[in-house]
């Protein structure tokens, strides 16, 4: 397409005015041709560099803002890095100061690896891992072997319901619980996710993002809107 803009130009414009001094047209299109290409392949070369992205949010309790959230997201190809960290003040009868950080590597549409790390008021309350082995997972919390998850390919995780909006009744991996959990749609856009200890969380979407996280707990409900 663009060899081909760029010969019709030439032609066009170009080679009338150079008609009168008798200078051949092939002198000019094969030199032309070399240059579309190589434009061609910079253009390419472009589109295939890595693609970054940073995310904001707010974390919200009763109305106020209590810390932020930041997703990170990084392809490459068919490879995708998501980076999340979030900062938590929060004041109960004491204060509290929640620090997590989670990672996640995808190769093709599979879950590699991914880490959760939270800390509380400075002190490590949880270090868990997953990683592909084979034909199935292998996790770790807290530093010790934990159990095998026998699946051969983990496409979804909780950090991609941030990316996109997912299916209903879709299986997602929690690489905080190092299980599976299913997706309910409750309304459009709006989708229900119980876990394991009883809580659960509202992800809501606009324009195939997440705009906004309800999470639910027996103690409190905090709100994750974009910033």
């Amino acid at each position: 397409m663009i060899t081909a803009l760029l010969i019709w130009l030439f032609k066009k414009y170009v080679a009338p005015a150079l008609k009168n001094r008798n200078i051949t047209l092939s002198v000019f299109v094969t030199p032309l041709k070399r240059l579309a290409t190589l434009l061609a392949l910079v253009c390419f070369s472009v589109a295939s560099l890595a693609q970054e992205q940073t995310v904001k949010y707010n974390v919200l309790h009763s109305g106020k803002v209590v810390g932020h959230m930041d997703l990170y997201q990084k392809r490459e190809g068919d490879d995708l890095y998501l980076k999340m960290t979030s900062e938590v003040k929060m004041r109960f009868i004491m204060s509290i100061k929640v620090d997590i950080q989670e990672e996640s590597v995808f190769q093709s549409g599979k879950l590699i690896s991914s880490r959760v790390c939270r800390n509380v008021n400075g002190k490590e309350k949880a270090n868990r891992q997953t990683k592909a082995c084979g034909d199935a997972y292998q996790t770790l919390a807290e530093g010790k072997c934990g159990q095998r998850v026998d699946q051969k390919h983990i496409g979804q995780n909780m950090m991609l319901l941030y990316c996109h909006e997912p299916d209903d009744n879709a299986q997602i991996y929690s690489d905080n619980f190092q299980q599976f959990l299913q997706v309910k749609r409750v309304s459009e856009h709006v989708y229900r996710i119980d876990l394991p200890d009883g809580n659960y969380n509202f992800y809501s979407y606009s324009n195939g993002i997440c705009s906004k996280v309800d999470i639910h707990h027996s103690l409190y409900t905090i709100q994750i809107k974009l910033a």
